[in-house]
């Protein structure tokens, strides 16, 4: 492992600067390897999803950082999308008000890190970038104006309420899903004064779970319509794997013991982490425990400023092992969550080593609360299956997001007219 270490070390920079992707995917996406740490949340919600209502501005905080000692100078700007996240028709200046663009001018650099990097900040929306209309947007950050060099791309969607939906989430009602599954029902009420002509085919429903794009739901038409309610009630439409809660990890400190680590030590000026070695939980029965739904809090114990995590933070290596008696044939396996980008990330790929019958990895991490799953990805046909190592349990606690799309009838485009977000213990 040592040896492996201190290749990975000299191949990273390398790495970092290596020729980037600049095709643009709808998706969330990083286009340049030394772009790390990105989130972008409203820190309003008690659920970090990036939703605005129309009209807001400065409610979601997008925030990324950069390995180098050099600032940059970037924008960012918003493409208007359909419900399934395709490029809308749309002319800019139809979907966004003010000059389109918006400078990224919160800048700070590392300060005390090892591993230096320059932290950027900006509000989102802003006053010179604010949607005229509801629907999903993709905003990207690009380098020196030039929208081709784009180096990063965020999902965010825009709310303009016209009913509210009522959400319930139960055990499946198959039988023979009953153990492992979760079912959501609900019905979306319209207000009196919104016109829908064609209900059937112009409204969709997707339904997220913790907020997560590529497990969502995106096929449920109303079951039945009545008066101004449309209801949902599947009994095999609307089901989704339980899984399991997340495993964790707790790196704010690299002075102190803390949750899941078993070791750290320092190679050629860089540290590192060894997480305690991870078992499959695929075959044992369900454990209850408090998670983060995958995602990692970003902050470090180790400076005494309020700050905490955004220039004081330091990056480390943090290598996970996870036994396995025998390596899986003809698909690989990947750390999973927020830490990869709700993707399969190639930096979280995990390796087999065949002496020790583990799966191994070692990736370069913020200081952070984390959780993680761990999920086999089959090239052949791009299914993302985490339920192999951590199982799937109808207990388990999740949040459940319903987002109502509506084809508007004028502009030829989806609009956001319902929302609503429900835990499965009933806990918002």
């Amino acid at each position: 492992m040592r040896n492996f270490v201190a290749g990975l070390l000299l191949l990273f920079p390398v790495c970092l600067w290596a020729t980037k992707d600049s095709a643009l995917r709808y998706a969330n996406a990083i286009y340049e390897k030394d772009i790390r740490t990105v989130k972008m949340e409203n820190s309003t919600s008690g659920f970090p999803f990036p939703l605005v209502q129309m009209g807001e501005t400065g409610s979601l905080k997008l925030e990324f950082d950069q390995i180098t000692d050099e600032r940059d100078y970037y924008q960012y700007t918003l493409v208007h999308c359909d419900a399934l996240w395709n490029p809308s028709a749309l002319q800019k200046n139809q979907y966004l008000n003010g000059q389109g663009y918006e400078n990224i001018e919160s800048v700070t650099f590392s300060n005390g890190t090892l591993m230096k990097f320059v932290h950027y900040e900006a509000p989102v929306p802003s006053a010179s970038t604010t949607p005229k209309i509801s629907g999903n947007y993709l905003l990207t950050v690009y380098r020196n104006y030039d929208e081709t060099d784009i180096v990063l791309s965020r999902r965010l969607v825009v709310l303009d309420m016209k009913g509210r939906v009522d959400l319930t989430v139960i055990q499946s009602s198959q039988v023979e899903l009953r153990p492992t599954h979760q079912q959501v029902n609900f019905n979306f009420v319209l207000t009196d004064n919104y016109f829908m002509p064609k209900p059937y085919q112009d409204l969709k429903a997707v339904i997220l779970r913790n907020g997560e794009w590529i497990t969502a739901n995106t096929g449920l038409a109303p079951q039945f319509i009545s008066g101004n309610s449309y209801n949902y009630q599947y009994q095999t439409g609307n089901q989704f794997e339980g899984l399991n809660e997340f495993r964790f990890f707790d790196i704010r400190s690299f002075r102190q013991s803390t949750a899941g680590v078993k070791q750290r030590f320092n190679v050629a000026g860089q540290k590192h982490i060894v997480l305690i070695n991870d078992q499959t939980r695929r075959f044992d029965r369900y454990f209850n425990w408090a998670d983060y739904n995958g995602r990692y809090f970003l902050f470090s114990r180790d400076i005494p400023l309020p700050s905490g995590a955004s220039a004081e933070g330091d990056y480390c290596f943090v290598h996970f092992t996870l036994k396995s008696d025998e390596e899986l044939k003809n698909k690989k396996v990947f750390v999973y969550g927020e830490l990869s980008d709700w993707r399969i990330h190639p930096d979280c790929e995990m390796f087999y080593n065949p002496d020790n019958k583990t799966y191994e990895a070692v990736i370069p991490l913020k200081q952070a609360y984390y959780n993680y799953s761990y999920a086999v990805y089959d090239p052949a046909d791009g299914s993302v299956d985490t339920r192999h190592f951590e199982g799937s349990h109808s207990e388990t606690e999740n949040n459940y997001m319903v987002l109502m799309y509506h084809r508007n009838q004028t502009m030829n485009y989806d609009e956001l007219i319902g929302y609503g977000l429900e835990n499965t213990r009933g806990k918002r």
